[in-house]
């Protein structure tokens, strides 16, 4: 194997001339916080307070994979198979370095940290040292950019990982933050030591760090080691690996680079979910246990070995594409994916309801099924609607209202799914909804007595809570039922009878209907007599039907109510 190992500092590597190119198959930046937070701190704690002047010490910063020689000519790129994340964070801290400096009036001090970030070609133009197609870009203006020309709001998770790991740095190497560590952290740190002075050690002492380099010019060869590595070390996430397993396949990149163009659109579909709590990991794992078998996270890579076939890497990644634009439907829902077509408002107030009011992540892996039968004509118009509907009720049963444990259901929802995207006509899927949806779930719904019980516990308060979701949703469904609409009333809002102002159960779902916005404005904080005036004017039946039974509200009725509105609710709305 032609592999060439050798001892290496950071300065010889940020000033060997060579530019470093993050591989098509590398993950994106991704450390966080507490990744970047010890870093920083391992590389002060180095520091060393002698006769008031700070020293470095040494610091092994492991082991880096490369594919390129650097014996050969400088103009080469040199390919950063293991260690992008290091020297990616390492960047970024030299960049807040070099803004420091120079706002301290430091200018020539921030010009020679910042070399470690662009250097020059033979000519004198300005080239990264570090090159990322993927942050590209962001990265070359927000980090790369000393003069900062060109301002920019970060559009992807790696972006935004960049930009919080820049403030990070920009607020720990604050003064006062900076020297309260180094007085805990430093043995003999004087507070005398001007931050200027800090922040040269700090750079000294990172560019002085020592990591073993390891590189190769055979593709293959890379691929292998960065295995290695990773099997020996700490674990890259399965989906990083997964994409290095496709990536090393998938090679072929003229015409075009099918395996980059399929990830970067993947990536793309993704961000558009806009929430912290999504990235295409948690979607993997969803789409997995959809298509292929229940699997853990930690099982995810081993699985995708020994189930995909090689020679279906292009139609894994096509299906892994066309799965996305659905979970990007089920969390994210608009009408216009739907062309605002009337018949299917329904669909996106259920999925809304799913994601946002109720907070269920497993259920997309049966979501992202059933709208693959649908998009193949696999089921009937009635069918689909029936079952999603089905998993509207049963999830504000079993989990809004009755918090029912989510990993009973992990199994049910992948095997059903499986099962349905292997259906060959409507009648299979209906009977496969049948016997592996309706039968496994239908003894998990509580008993009238069960519901009511935990139902007359829903409250509304001002302060916005998960719970307030719930009874705002049963409200909602109420309102529905008397109005014999599926759509919630865009105008409404939700009425405390007797006002939230007033101590004891106001807040209680008893003590709650809908009512047009600007009726809830005028009934306000009134007493109930005048309130029945302004609910005259309601167009809403359920108000009129309560005034009709309640000409006088106090309360102790509050109670009684509570447990009415259950009874029609179980009956009457989840009809499961």
């Amino acid at each position: 194997m032609n592999i060439k190992p050798a001892d290496k500092t950071i300065k010889a590597l940020l000033k060997s001339g060579r530019q470093f190119m993050i591989p098509r198959f590398q993950r994106d930046y991704s450390w966080e916080k507490k990744n970047c937070e010890e870093f920083l701190d391992d590389i002060i704690k180095c520091l060393k307070c002698k006769d008031g002047k700070l020293e470095t010490t040494s610091y092994f910063l492991g082991t880096m994979l490369f594919i390129g020689n650097f014996d050969e000519k400088s103009d080469k790129e040199i390919q950063v198979v293991d260690g992008q994340q290091r020297i990616t964070t390492i960047t970024i801290l030299f960049s807040a370095i070099s803004d420091i400096f120079r706002e301290k009036g430091e200018d020539n001090l921030s010009k020679l940290i910042f070399s470690y970030i662009m250097t020059s070609d033979d000519d004198g133009n300005e080239v990264r040292i570090i090159k990322s197609e993927s942050s590209y870009p962001y990265f070359s203006y927000y980090i790369q950019d000393r003069e900062k020309m060109v301002k920019q709001e970060p559009s992807s998770e790696e972006e935004l990982c960049i930009q919080t790991t820049y403030r990070l740095f920009r607020s720990r190497l604050e003064e006062k933050n900076l020297k309260d560590f180094m007085s805990e952290k430093c043995d003999g740190f004087q507070n005398d030591i001007s931050l200027i002075d800090i922040l040269k050690a700090i750079r000294d002492q990172i560019l002085n760090c020592i990591f073993i380099s390891i590189s190769t010019d055979d593709n293959t060869q890379a691929y292998r080691i960065f295995e290695i590595l990773n099997a020996k070390g700490k674990k890259l996430a399965a989906i990083d690996l997964i994409k290095n397993r496709l990536f090393e396949k998938l090679r072929k990149t003229e015409p075009a680079d099918y395996a980059k163009c399929k990830w970067d659109e993947l990536k793309s579909i993704i961000n558009e979910c806009d929430l912290a709590s999504v990235g295409i990991g948690t979607y993997y794992r969803h789409f997995w246990n959809s298509c292929y078998k229940q699997t853990g996270a930690s099982l995810l890579y081993d699985r995708f070995l020994s189930i995909i076939k090689t020679s279906d890497y292009e139609s894994f990644l096509d299906s892994l594409v066309q799965n996305a634009k659905y979970y990007v439907q089920i969390i994210k829902p608009t009408r216009d994916d739907y062309h605002n077509r009337k018949e299917y408002f329904w669909l996106v107030q259920s999925f809304n309801v799913l994601s946002n009011y109720f907070g269920i992540a497993q259920v997309r892996v049966v979501l992202m099924a059933l709208l693959w039968v649908k998009d193949n004509n696999l089921i009937s118009t009635k069918d689909f609607k029936q079952v999603i509907l089905f998993l509207e009720n049963f999830h504000f049963a079993y989990t809004a209202v009755m918090s029912g444990k989510a990993n009973k259901l992990d199994g049910i929802y992948s095997k059903f799914s499986i099962a349905i995207r292997k259906s060959s006509s409507k009648n299979q899927t209906k009977e496969i909804i049948l016997s592996k949806l309706y039968a496994c779930l239908t003894p998990l719904i509580p008993t009238e007595e069960q519901f009511t019980e935990q139902f007359i516990s829903l409250c509304f308060t001002k302060k916005a809570t998960a719970a307030n979701m719930k009874c705002k949703y049963a409200l909602q469904k109420l309102n529905c039922y008397y109005q014999k609409k599926e759509i919630f009333e865009d105008d409404s809002s939700i009425e405390h009878i007797l006002p939230e102002c007033n101590e004891g159960n106001v807040t209680n779902i008893g003590n709650l209907i809908m009512l047009e916005g600007n009726l809830n404005t005028e009934a306000d904080k009134i007493d109930y007599a005048e309130k029945l005036k302004v609910y005259e004017k309601s167009t809403y039946k359920w108000v009129h039907d309560f005034t009709d039974k309640h000409p006088v509200w106090e309360e102790e009725m509050i109670g009684n109510r509570a447990r009415s509105m259950a009874t029609l609710y179980y009956h009457k709305i989840l009809k499961i």
